[in-house]
């Protein structure tokens, strides 16, 4: 049975179910990534986020479900499926005999870059990867942890794919290593899709636009930070710094419910904690906006970290678990 594909989507999984041995790893789990978007997977160990990434790189089946890769189905062509997929999994499998250059020349010969350009994809990822200078003639075997974390994002960022998803990218890496994954994501961003998996939650908020967390074999969440933050308050959270008479501000922010209102340091500067819908919202913009009494500094979102996310919205999961056990 074929699946019609969003318009914009890269990746549609539906209901996908994995089973290991009878133990269920992925219980009918369903999401879509948008192209060009960068997306990070999250879960605790053992949540079946290898097991996605494994079955969207068409590496390993999944039990029930399917997956559509740019419109084509993993389960009914998995050898076409892969063509659009560049994978780099967590324990990054290399060939020790190979030096880094001739590594990854082999790879983009297999990864069918034409022969014309294999040297010039090449360099370019081993520049990209801070390879080019120091371990393009070094034999991998020689090569630290860091070293080959790098040789691994070079190769899946050879190539045309389309897709690429990475498995714990930056393990090993230093700060400034880290940097320039950050930096290679950001430059692919709107040209390819990009999915993550790491536990460096931090790394993921800086570059990623969107988030699937999962725990247990399921789906807990997904959004937008911002989406994923009003998911955990459970309400529109707001905050504000204004310039100006309390007096003044506290008679345009009747319509929504004050959580706080404090002095800042800075003389007549108040920050302002609130509650409101989108439409009363809204309105408040409007009307501050306009009044010519008032400076206002910054307003928006009242933003929980992805870490807060995380914990709160595995945790849910986990009482819900505990519930439904009772």
């Amino acid at each position: 049975m074929h699946k019609i594909m969003a318009k914009g989507d890269a990746i549609v999984v539906s209901e996908l179910t994995k089973k290991y041995c009878g133990q269920v790893a992925l219980n009918a789990v369903s999401f879509s990534i948008e192209k060009g978007s960068v997306v990070g997977l999250i879960g605790p160990n053992g949540a079946g986020k290898s097991s996605i990434l494994k079955i969207l790189a068409g590496i390993i089946a999944g039990t029930s479900g399917d997956v559509i890769i740019n419109g084509c189905s993993v389960a009914e062509n998995v050898m076409q499926a892969k063509r659009y997929v560049s994978f780099m999994p967590e324990n990054n499998p290399l060939p020790d005999h190979l030096r880094v250059g001739e590594y990854l020349r082999f790879r983009a010969e297999l990864k069918g870059v034409s022969t014309k350009k294999i040297r010039q994809s090449t360099e370019k990822v081993m520049r990209q990867c801070d390879l080019y200078y120091e371990a393009r003639y070094r034999m991998i075997k020689t090569l630290s942890k860091g070293y080959r974390q790098r040789v691994g994002i070079a190769d899946a960022m050879l190539g045309n794919s389309e897709i690429v998803i990475l498995d714990e990218p930056t393990i090993g890496l230093d700060p400034h290593q880290i940097i320039g994954v950050r930096k290679i994501i950001d430059a692919n961003k709107g040209t390819r899709t990009i999915l993550l998996s790491s536990h460096i939650l931090s790394e993921l908020e800086t570059v990623c636009d969107n988030f699937i967390i999962i725990n247990r074999g399921r789906i807990v969440v997904t959004g937008s930070l911002d989406q994923l933050s009003n998911n955990v308050q459970g309400k529109n959270m707001f905050c504000a710094k204004i310039g100006g008479d309390e007096q003044t501000i506290r008679k345009n922010f009747q319509g929504v419910q004050i959580i706080e209102f404090k002095r800042s340091l800075c003389n007549e500067e108040y920050v302002i904690k609130f509650e409101a819908a989108d439409e009363a919202y809204r309105l408040l913009l409007l009307k501050i906006s306009s009044n010519r009494e008032l400076f206002v500094k910054k307003i928006g979102y009242v933003e929980c970290s992805l870490e807060e996310i995380f914990l709160n919205s595995t945790r849910r999961c986990r009482d819900q678990d505990n519930a439904d056990d009772l």
